[in-house]
């Protein structure tokens, strides 16, 4: 059964791209037996039947895994096998997910039984800085190009944070050689200062050459753990360095005690000449500190900050309290005193029309609003709302034919993904999944944004949908809406959505945001499956289904899993009185949460709901799947394509309800009910 299931499987994929039918990887005879083949020396291999495993792995020299064999059998061996032999598996597969595994592993071998000159024969250029320590010191002992490697070592060297011991060696040589001064000594620990490693600072300050240097550093540590108590007794002449200590000494204080650090700040400024770079830094921790603690006068402290600091977080800071406190004025000035950059963003520019539309000026809103409406966006939605125009949805797909595909199944890396995807699916096991998303992502990351492009493509057709929907992303391809929103386990949803009563389309946007229709991830907190159910989430919804749950993976099942999640939709639908908006935001953050921020913000039209939800992870998980179950509609309907609005079932009197609001205030895309298809 297994064999025909591979060979019709490989006939499928060999008929569909019929430039690939040349390829030794996608010849429709003997596949299965190639397979089965591996299979047998991958057992004999963990058997240690090495015999026979090399017996078997000779005759697997054309197929796609055939490195992967050779990989495990050197990896426990490299004590003992020759530099050939590694020389001759690198040179092979050296480009592949598993020949660069073997590369650093290879590395980390020669360099420690302290092999440099091999080290810098085998080396490629690695992400691990450990590893590039290694090279550094593998050219200094052996004099090879040591000028790069002293200019690596001080790049290495200059940064916040502490390094992997292997740097030791090249550091040292630095300190050695009197390469690192005092002035470099002082901006590494203004660097690790910055980023609260004191004990790094402390560290780097026994280097200084004068005794008042290091003094300096222990005041510098006693302010950051002890603000107040150390600012109490402050007492030092008026130099750079005292500055520096007392600005950093503020900042700190300013994160628990506000007003006392407002105060000492206005004490010290009569007796220390602080820069105009320190007053910035100081005005704008106050601002952040402010709006952080939800003071009264966050506001002020936010509006004084000078232009010169008002970076992307403090600008987003003083948009979001303009926002909560509906001051339209100060929206608009604070927008249009994002750079340029950052003012065109889509969001801002809504939220620039909104403004303009409660100060009275439509007009001018509508003309922002129109231009907006052309977009493929949440905001652009929104804006195609306010001035009543469908939305755009630009469906544009990526252009490939069999050539291209060819020439992407020709790269060893891609090939073995798709083998190792195939035997994921054939034996549904976690393993060769996983094994081909690293071989995948490593020939990705070597790819042109086309030949991404392409490769989307290619996933999307092979049914590997999250690579496809992540591929394209990396391609700046947005475009393709049935790669990036594709109608996978329709029969499953659509059966489930219809029991119970969920619109299919909201159902696959959750699915899209949750899980990207993986099926068998598991998230860090536990969640599971399609629909990233929480197993005790799960059970109970089961007790009330009456679904039997033998075991708790059994949550995992596309089938079970789908069923559970749409009839816990149902049950946030129901506890919200409809409402989609909330329901969307209990199903990511939990309905007690969703309770507490509506009657918070119980009166306010719903587009500026969802841009008050304080999780920004919530919020901007529920502007995307309102937003994907637009797309969801669209690619549900083609032929006959309406929109449908989503949202909340606003009662006409604000008073009267925690959900409610005037209709008439609100946007489609989030208040009119959704029509059942």
């Amino acid at each position: 059964m297994l064999k025909q299931y591979l060979i019709m499987h490989r006939f499928l994929y060999t008929s569909f791209f019929l430039g690939l039918i040349s390829l030794n990887v996608c010849a429709t005879s003997g596949v299965g037996h190639q397979q089965q083949m591996f299979y047998k020396a991958y057992h004999a291999l963990q058997s240690e039947d090495i015999s026979t495993f090399h017996s078997l792995a000779k005759q697997l020299q054309n197929y796609p895994l055939h490195h992967y064999l050779q990989y495990l059998y050197l990896k426990p061996r490299l004590d003992k096998v020759s530099t050939t032999e590694i020389n001759t598996f690198l040179n092979r597969y050296g480009n592949t997910y598993f020949g660069n595994t073997l590369r650093k592993q290879w590395l980390n071998k020669l360099a420690t039984i302290k092999n440099w000159e091999n080290f810098i024969w085998f080396y490629a250029p690695q992400k691990s800085v450990a590893l590039q320590c290694d090279y550094i010191q593998a050219r200094l002992i052996t004099q090879h190009d040591t000028y790069n490697a002293v200019r690596d070592a001080k790049k290495l060297w200059l940064v916040g944070k502490s390094q992997p011991k292997n740097c030791d060696f090249a550091f040292d040589y630095l300190y050695d050689n009197k390469l690192i001064t005092d002035v470099l000594l002082w901006q590494r620990i203004q660097l690790a200062l910055e980023k609260g490693r004191v004990t790094l600072a402390v560290a780097l300050a026994k280097r200084f050459s004068d005794p008042a240097d290091k003094y300096w550093i222990t005041r510098w540590k006693a302010v950051h753990y002890k603000p107040a108590q150390t600012l109490a007794n402050f007492n030092y002449p008026n130099l750079p360095i005292v500055r520096n200590i007392i600005t950093h000494g503020i900042k700190q204080l300013a994160k628990n005690k506000f007003d006392l650090a407002v105060k000492y700040w206005q004490d010290f400024q009569k007796d220390y000449a602080f820069s105009a770079e320190q007053i910035g830094e100081l005005q704008y921790a106050f601002a952040l500190a402010s709006a952080k603690q939800d003071r009264k006068d966050a506001f002020v402290w936010l509006t004084t900050v000078n232009k010169d600091y008002l970076d992307k977080k403090l600008s987003q800071t003083r948009i979001y309290l303009a926002l909560e406190k509906q001051n339209w004025v100060a929206l608009a000035d604070f927008i249009m005193e994002l750079s340029t950059k950052e003012q065109a963003r889509l969001q801002w520019q809504y939220w620039l029309a909104r403004a303009l539309e409660e100060m009275g000026k439509s007009n001018k809103a509508n003309t922002i609003y129109k231009r907006l409406a052309n977009e493929r966006d949440y905001y652009g939605f929104l804006a195609a709302d306010k001035i009543n125009l469908p939305y755009k949805m630009q469906h544009h797909p990526i252009s490939a034919n069999s050539q291209d595909f060819s020439t992407l199944m020709a790269k060893k890396s891609i090939a073995a993904a798709y083998e190792f995807y195939l035997l994921s699916q054939a034996y549904a096991t976690e393993k060769w999944l996983l094994n081909a998303r690293r071989e995948w992502h490593y020939a990705i990351n070597k790819l042109s944004k086309t030949q991404r492009a392409i490769a989307a493509k290619l996933a999307h057709r092979w049914g590997w949908h999250d690579r496809a929907i992540i591929t394209a992303a990396k391609a700046s391809h947005y475009d393709d809406l049935d790669v990036r929103f594709p109608l996978a386990f329709y029969a499953e949803l659509s059966k489930s959505a219809k029991k119970q009563g969920v619109d299919l389309s909201w159902a696959y946007g959750i699915i899209r945001q949750e899980s990207l229709f993986m099926s068998k991830v598991r998230s860090h907190a536990g969640a599971m499956g399609l629909m990233q159910l929480m197993p005790a989430t799960g059970r109970l919804v089961a007790k009330k289904l009456n679904i039997k749950l033998k075991k708790t993976s059994d949550i995992l099942n596309v089938e079970t899993n789908v069923n559970l999640g749409t009839g816990y939709l149902r049950q946030m639908l129901d506890r919200f009185d409809g409402n989609y908006m909330l329901a969307t935001a209990a199903y990511n953050a939990g309905p007690g949460r969703a309770v507490r921020w509506a009657k918070k913000h119980s009166c306010v039209a719903p587009d500026l709901w969802v841009e008050l939800i304080p999780f920004n992870e919530t919020r901007t998980y529920v502007r995307r799947v309102l937003f994907y179950t637009r797309l969801f509609e669209y690619q549900l309907n083609k032929s006959e394509y309406q929109p449908l609005r989503i949202g909340l079932n606003y009662d006409e009197q604000c008073a009267n309800s925690l959900y409610s609001q005037e209709i008439s205030k609100t946007n489609k895309l989030l208040v009119t009910n959704i029509t059942q298809k």
